[in-house]
């Protein structure tokens, strides 16, 4: 009895702990923008701003100040589904206010940034080898799991391999493993992205923090947005781009 229960309460275990890591996977350029202000411009043109959040496969932004709108409500948020996420153009993330001590530690994660500790580059050195063997690992999974199914009842229960192997591919996927080495090469560079906006190439100078499958994360940013907000914005923001709409150029030449 114990031959059969023992596998099958392992493939239980897996699998909760795999829905748990689907269910809090966030891109790794968005979550550093999760629960700050942002400005967020959408392909049609639209500006939306508010306290940003977000999810798998969703995004939240929470306003400050919700004031009544034409039909009469006070709407306190505004959710941007996966269908719309696709629609922005970039997210912009305002600095702290200049003479303040979150500035002042603003401005040294920027030069932390610039300057990776060893640590920092050995942490990063062991996540792309990691996702160089992502294959190698997913095949010994299999392997294993078929072993499993041979030598013990596991083997009787119908999909029992198949599911094994999907709760295995959904572990490493809550991996991130868009590895580029060109962009790994201009991590903590100065690096300029070109955009197409109005039939015009457009250019944006920044520190190239982190990249994903879907999105670069640029930080201190030279840009004057056409928006008002009401408040003064200043006139540099930490940026994320959609890697659809726009793609690193160049690397910057240090003076």
């Amino acid at each position: 009895m114990l031959e059969i229960w023992l596998p099958m309460t392992l493939l239980f275990v897996t699998a909760t702990v795999a829905a748990i890591a689907a269910r809090r996977k966030l891109d790794r350029c968005l979550k550093y923008f999760n629960r700050e202000p942002v400005l967020i411009l959408m392909q049609s043109g639209k500006w939306l701003w508010g306290r940003f959040i977000t999810y798998p496969k969703a995004m939240e932004l929470v306003f400050e100040m919700p004031e009544k709108d034409e039909s009469g409500h006070k709407k306190a948020s505004y959710v941007l589904y996966s269908p719309e996420v696709d629609g922005i153009k970039k997210i912009l993330q305002p600095p702290p206010k200049a003479g303040t001590k979150e500035h002042e530690r603003w401005k040294k994660e920027i030069q932390r940034i610039a300057n990776p500790s060893l640590l920092r580059r050995s942490r990063r050195w062991i996540w792309n080898v990691f996702n160089t063997l992502r294959d190698a690992i997913s095949q010994s999974l299999g392997m294993v799991i078929g072993t499993m199914k041979k030598s013990t009842p596991m083997g009787k229960v119908a999909g029992a391999d198949k599911r094994a192997g999907d709760i295995g591919n959904t572990l490493l996927g809550t991996v991130p493993n868009a590895y580029e080495p060109v962009l790994e090469k201009y991590l903590s560079k100065q690096v300029i992205v070109e955009m197409l906006e109005d039939g015009e190439v457009v250019e944006f100078a920044g520190l190239l923090q982190e990249y994903s499958g879907k999105y670069l994360l640029l930080r201190n940013v030279a840009y004057v947005p056409d928006i008002d907000t009401g408040t003064p914005l200043p006139d540099r923001f930490d940026i994320i781009f959609p890697r659809n709409k726009a793609l690193v150029r160049h690397c910057v030449a240090q003076v």
